[in-house]
């Protein structure tokens, strides 16, 4: 849901900037598995490359994937917040600066309509992210994310188990989600395989 829209907004010119600012500060490459955390708010963490997946402290819930190139603890610079964490899912380079040498950096350089730019990028995601979960239906839910793993399989190549992959993103039962997709099929909207989707038509718009 927000994978395919955010590379398509990303703010590729004004990550590339900041990136290359700050080239001097040394690199590590995290495994698959491990933790990007803001548990210490005195850090900014440059993604290199990788892709990384951005949960919530509180319940795990994934928010957003992110493959490439990202800033990740941005709101350090102005508060200390610890509300979500990363966990990469392939080996992923990161550069980590203390917020004060990255905001020095950033002046020095002229940058800060470039990270405005950045943060208004965050901003757009966590919009559109809520216009698909807030106040929606349970089947607005599953077919706004139907479309994405569609999208993702047939031009990312990805193999995707739908049952999980909308469970993770959303806070819906499991029992609701086998619900609506068990109805697509018997519609023929979708065909389903050992939880691989294979085929998708037009879906309806309500269910």
């Amino acid at each position: 849901m927000l994978s395919i829209y955010g590379k398509k907004l990303r703010p590729q010119q004004e990550m590339e900037a900041i990136i290359s600012a700050t080239s001097d500060y040394e690199e590590r490459t995290l495994k698959k598995w491990q933790k990007i955390t803001t548990s210490d708010a005195d850090c900014i963490h440059i993604i290199i490359s990788g892709e990384v997946e951005f949960r919530r402290e509180s319940d795990e819930l994934c928010m957003f994937t992110l493959q490439g190139q990202c800033i990740f603890g941005l709101s350090a610079i102005f508060y200390n917040s610890s509300h979500v964490y990363g966990l990469v899912r392939a080996n992923t380079v990161v550069r980590t600066i203390k917020k004060e040498a990255f905001e020095k950096l950033i002046t020095q350089c002229g940058l800060w309509p470039e990270l405005t730019k950045v943060l208004a990028w965050y901003i757009c995601l966590l919009n559109k992210r809520d216009d698909v979960l807030v106040a929606r239906s349970a089947y607005s839910v599953v077919r706004e994310f139907l479309l994405e793993i569609n999208e993702l399989i047939v031009h990312h190549q990805r193999d995707i188990n739908i049952y999980d992959y909308i469970q993770e993103y959303t806070n819906l039962a499991r029992s609701t989600i086998i619900k609506i997709l068990s109805d697509l099929k018997k519609g023929q909207y979708i065909v389903v395989e050992k939880g691989r989707l294979i085929t998708l038509s037009n879906l309806p718009e309500k269910y």
